[in-house]
């Protein structure tokens, strides 16, 4: 093996053969040097600057915690040596200037995202946020892409912070992401791409979320909806979550905060079931086939919410954007 990389190892061979033995343990070993032959030497052949160093310890480290953890090797959710090697250019101002960190950021971010979304998910963002990593000027413009490419994979509850983060990236890569680089963060358009005019349909019947506990669900008993704290959240009298939906999906995350209220109540939101199948909020009308049998209803910063009787779902009902 000729080129940077093995200048480097050869030169280091002490150090980090004993760095290994004190941190490694555990690891296969073979995986390991898989991991460093097939990513180190493209990325620290035609590396110049005097950081190659710390670039090489940063790999060392990623593979060590990588196998450790599942991140990296046959069984990790998403292909990260590849990514990294395919996208070395557009990450190489963050290799060079914080080598550790932006190792632990990808890699955190894709656990993250498998974790939430599932390892399809995890890959895509991985691949979206390494290819456009160039266009971040600093690790917090690549912290603030990671967030938003993650809300727009489908992480619903990263809304709020989302649209915050998604105003300081570039106006190109709002743009890419979102549609537009104006963005209108109000919550009755959450159901249209945030950079876009779309206009605003009639009510529709986007989706569900939720399920039965015995098949992987969080509801033992087909739950009930209300408003608490201007959020909509669904409690079968066991565990509480808010509903979190929007044009990029719908997710359910814990709202103990909420139980005590949701148990006792709540309020409606002004939603209301007017006939079998029918839910009516404020001028707006859905009837709607699926909805027969529902038996409450809850809308909030444009969100409506649907339980039925013999049912552990939670329906997402609201106003479509669609792109004129």
């Amino acid at each position: 093996m000729t080129g940077r990389f093995a200048s480097l190892t050869a030169s280091r061979r002490e150090e980090l053969n004993a760095r290994f033995a004190r941190l490694g343990r555990g690891v296969d070993g073979a995986a390991f040097l898989a991991f460093l032959r097939d990513v180190a030497p493209p990325i620290l052949d035609d590396w110049e600057g005097d950081d190659a160093d710390a670039v090489l310890s940063a790999l060392f480290e990623l593979g060590i915690a990588g196998l450790r953890s599942g991140l990296l090797g046959a069984r990790a959710p998403a292909p990260l040596e590849e990514v990294l090697v395919r996208h070395r250019a557009s990450l190489r101002p963050h290799l060079a200037a914080e080598p550790r960190l932006l190792l632990r950021t990808l890699g955190n971010g894709t656990e993250r995202v498998a974790r939430e979304l599932g390892a399809e998910s995890a890959a895509r963002w991985l691949e979206l946020v390494a290819s456009r990593a160039a266009a971040c000027p600093d690790r917090a413009a690549l912290l603030d892409l990671g967030l938003v490419v993650a809300w727009t994979l489908g992480l619903a509850e990263a809304r709020e912070r989302a649209l915050e983060r998604a105003n300081k990236l570039s106006p190109a890569l709002r743009i890419e992401l979102l549609g537009g680089a104006d963005l209108d963060l109000s919550w009755e358009r959450r159901f249209a791409p945030p950079g876009t005019r779309a206009e605003l349909g009639p009510l529709w019947l986007l989706g569900w979320t939720g399920g039965f506990v015995g098949f992987g669900g969080p509801f033992r008993r087909p739950p009930r909806v209300c408003v608490v704290a201007d959020r909509v959240v669904c409690t079968d009298y066991e565990s509480t979550y808010e509903l979190c939906a929007d044009v990029y999906g719908s997710r359910l995350r814990a709202a103990a905060w909420a139980h005590e209220a949701a148990c006792a109540g709540g309020d409606s939101g002004g939603a209301s079931l007017d006939r079998p199948g029918s839910v009516r909020w404020g001028s707006l009308e859905l009837s709607h086939p699926e909805l027969r049998g529902a038996t409450s209803a809850a809308a909030a910063r444009g969100l409506i919410g649907v339980t039925l009787a013999d049912s552990h779902r939670v329906f997402v009902v609201g106003r479509w954007g669609k792109q004129a």
